[in-house]
């Protein structure tokens, strides 16, 4: 596959080529989904939403994790929700896992909808990462959580490689005290946790 056509994949995966990029995520992102998971919490009271659900590996894992819970997921590609379909056929077909297409900054959701909001290696794609945010903790309930996982961060000794991520890939990786401040500003208290590999923000929106 072209570099230039792999960049525009990872954006937004389309046709035979997005499935073979969403085919490789559900593959080379398990670490970062086990490290994220390890560091949730071990039960949720309430539906759980997925941002950016690919092609729904995580999805599958979060509804291991909470056999209970009700989920939904969104993704701006059609082919993306298509995959994930397919992995979560059992989940779908129970009623469990709602899918649509949607983006982070207009989620077709009502006020406190979701206990818990997961965004795996994706919030450095989206168009406004506050408008993003700001529409997260409305469809979160009070005390609800919001995980945000990635694979890369600034201040890790690999800052050159995040630079050239979003220099090559139109990314708009941020380092953690701006998303800190970000999260602050639209109601959530939140921490970084850096790990190996990347880091986990975990917020918690405010009463």
């Amino acid at each position: 596959m072209a570099e230039e056509n792999l960049r525009s994949q990872c954006r937004k995966p389309i046709g035979e080529d997005g499935r073979k990029v969403l085919v490789r995520m559900n593959e080379h992102h398990v670490p970062l989904w086990e490290f994220c998971l390890e560091r949730l919490p071990a039960s949720v009271d309430g539906p759980i939403l997925d941002i950016g659900c690919g092609g729904g590996g995580f999805l599958s894992r979060l509804s291991a994790r909470y056999p209970d819970a009700g989920f939904a997921g969104v993704d701006i590609s059609e082919d993306s929700l298509a995959v994930t379909r397919e992995m979560n056929e059992g989940l779908v077909g129970s009623g469990r896992l709602d899918l649509q297409l949607a983006s982070v900054d207009d989620l077709p959701f009502g006020d406190g909808s979701f206990a818990m909001v997961t965004a795996i290696e994706t919030y450095f794609f989206w168009p406004d990462l506050r408008a993003g945010l700001a529409e997260i903790a409305r469809v979160l309930t009070p005390g609800g959580i919001l995980a945000i996982g990635a694979e890369e961060r600034f201040g890790a000794g690999r800052d050159d490689i995040v630079e050239r991520i979003n220099r090559e890939y139109g990314a708009r990786m941020i380092p953690d005290g701006e998303i800190l401040s970000l999260l602050d500003s639209v109601g959530m208290d939140a921490r970084a946790i850096p790990g190996e590999p990347g880091v986990l923000y975990l917020a918690v929106k405010r009463p």
